[in-house]
């Protein structure tokens, strides 16, 4: 009859052993939030400007090590109706902002440069003229 009580007891142990050890492993695995930069375009009355593309990349930009920076991080993307584009991103890092609005026989452009930290919102002001 002991062995019968020890058996059970151990059977109960494990099974809530496995139960707390899976809740506390998968339920504190948290998903990284994204990087995310925000380019706001204006014209140089301030006013904001829709319809113009604006490309992040790091082009001719060298990194640490000595090597071209990886064009695969190169985004384009169009502002929307409030002057604004949303570019969404993995890890933290710096980009050239290059913008481009061209309107009948006028073209207009800017830069600017934009450092993303992980994890966060970064939102940087281009103007074009």
């Amino acid at each position: 009859m002991r062995s019968i009580n020890f058996k059970s007891a151990l059977i109960s142990f494990l099974i809530a052993f496995s139960i707390t050890f899976f809740t506390t492993t998968f339920s504190s695995c948290k998903k990284a939030n994204d990087t995310i930069g925000i380019i706001i375009v204006k014209d140089s009355n301030g006013n904001t400007v829709s319809g113009a593309t604006v490309i992040l990349h790091q082009d001719g930009l060298i990194s640490p090590q000595g090597n071209s920076t990886n064009s695969e991080l190169r985004k384009t993307s169009f502002t929307d109706s409030n002057g604004r584009a949303e570019f969404t991103y993995q890890l933290e890092a710096i980009f050239q902002v290059d913008v481009e609005k061209v309107d009948g026989n006028n073209t207009y452009s800017g830069s600017n440069i934009i450092r993303l930290l992980k994890e966060k919102t970064v939102t940087q002001i281009v103007e074009i003229n």
